[in-house]
């Protein structure tokens, strides 16, 4: 590999707020009559406002909340004036699962419905996937928890049976480890749902035809459009897809770090490992402070030759990133910068590429 740093960037409310609800949105659930003006759809950032655009066509004006990189979806607070766009918007398209959680308050407060409104998540595979697991190993504790009270009592009454069944609880909790570091990576997991599913390129093929669908309900005209727009971006997605899997012989097994978990999907499904250093990303993600056992950790694993890319959000910059991006420059750890939201002047599929892109020259 060569271990030159890269420096590729891709190409390219807590509360009610006081603008009054406009009616509950009810018109927007209705199908929009022959020969009128284009289908107004609000997005919260500028990754799905490009999708819906690409499906939409002309007959859709797409208008995302966030709209610059410089801003940061995590602390976005919305504003009067985007809860007015959402209450003329026919259709809403968030992210979910806690990312852009402004679009939960007012979605909440304009009272949208479910014809309204479409999260990303929900049509994502790796959501019910990931939110599935959790929900087993939780299940798998609480018998566990079951099980250890049983013996409790059991020894109480028989010491044989008990150091019997303390063995056996004893190679249970070995299975158990074992299960934590298969399903966190080296003990280290980012938590049961990785909400950053627009770096799934599957979840974001799902979700394509799910806004052509409602597109097509909401102008029954224009749906064959739609539909083959759609189609059109499947087979790009499609394209990106085969260049990730190609990476799998050369990037399988790899570790990589983070300074936050934005590109997780894409990496992992390039058959990477997660090897950031337990808590690190989802400190700086949450705007806290790294602790200095978490940095020194880092620093290791850079000098020992433990990771092998170090994945950095440049849209949220601050002196603990800076910190963690010279410690791999120092080390010569390749760095791939990626964005959360879309740079200026590009599209998704072409964002993506370039971020697939960086990664194929790492694999080099």
């Amino acid at each position: 590999m060569n271990r030159r740093t890269l420096r590729l960037v891709p190409l390219a409310l807590a509360g009610t707020l006081a603008l009054a609800a406009c009616g509950g949105n009810a018109a927007s659930q209705e199908s929009v009559p022959a020969g009128q003006d284009r289908l107004q759809v609000v997005t919260s950032t500028t990754v799905y406002a490009d999708l819906v655009s690409r499906i939409g066509g002309d007959e859709v004006e797409a208008t995302p909340v966030i709209n610059s990189v410089s801003q940061d979806p995590h602390s976005y607070e919305a504003t009067s004036r985007d809860k007015l766009a959402l209450s003329k918007a026919q259709l809403v398209v968030a992210n979910g699962g806690g990312y852009d959680a402004f679009m939960d308050v007012l979605a909440k407060d304009l009272k949208l419905s479910d014809a309204t409104l479409v999260n990303a998540v929900d049509t994502s595979p790796i959501a019910e996937g990931e939110e599935g697991a959790a929900d087993e190993h939780a299940d798998e504790a609480t018998a566990h928890d079951e099980h250890a009270g049983e013996t409790a009592e059991e020894h109480a009454a028989h010491d044989e049976h008990a150091d019997e069944t303390a063995e056996e609880h004893a190679a249970h909790d070995e299975h158990a480890d074992e299960t934590a570091e298969a399903e966190g990576h080296e003990g280290h997991a980012h938590g049961a749902f990785n909400e950053h599913i627009w770096y799934d390129l599957e979840s974001m093929r799902m979700l394509t035809d799910e806004i052509a669908k409602r597109l097509g309900t909401l102008k029954p005209e224009s749906a064959a459009v739609f539909t083959e727009n759609a189609a059109a971006l499947t087979s790009d997605l499609k394209g990106l897809e085969a260049r990730v899997e190609k990476l799998h012989g050369a990037l399988d097994g790899k570790k990589f770090a983070m300074t936050e978990p934005v590109p997780f999907h894409l990496l992992t499904d390039m058959g990477m490992v997660d090897a950031t250093p337990e808590g690190l990303s989802e400190s700086i993600e949450g705007g806290g402070e790294v602790s200095p056992q978490a940095f020194n950790e880092m620093g290791k694993r850079f000098e020992a030759g433990d990771i092998d890319v170090l994945a950095y959000n440049t849209q949220t910059e601050s002196p603990q990133t800076e910190r963690i991006r010279k410690q791999a420059e120092g080390a010569k750890v390749p760095v791939v910068d990626f964005t959360e939201t879309l740079p200026e002047n590009t599209d998704f599929v072409s964002w993506m590429g370039s971020n697939i892109q960086a990664m194929e020259s790492v694999a080099k």
